[in-house]
């Protein structure tokens, strides 16, 4: 339950930077959800599932299509975006 609320919670405060004015935070942002989000990682699924619920995807490809964005947080949403469709798909057979 602790883990639920703090990544949550964070989870949700990486998503709002995605907004922010400054492109370096929203860079970082996008690097610390791709973070959540690694195919690899412990907990991927579930953070990826939390980044659903938030809806986080139309942030997500809000933030890749920016026009006053950095290459790497245009970069790191793309990928952020690709990682949950994966994990929404699931395993491969």
């Amino acid at each position: 339950l602790i883990l639920t609320f703090s990544s949550r919670a964070e989870i949700a405060r990486f998503v709002d930077t995605l907004r922010n004015p400054s492109s370096v935070l929203r860079a970082c942002a996008a690097f610390a959800l791709l973070q959540f989000t690694m195919p690899a990682g412990r907990h991927a699924v579930h953070h990826a599932a939390l980044l659903q619920k938030a809806g986080a995807s139309r942030v997500l490809r809000w933030a890749a299509a920016a026009a006053t964005a950095p290459i790497e947080a245009k970069i790191f949403a793309r990928i952020v975006l690709r990682n949950l469709e994966l994990h929404q798909a699931g395993p491969s057979s």
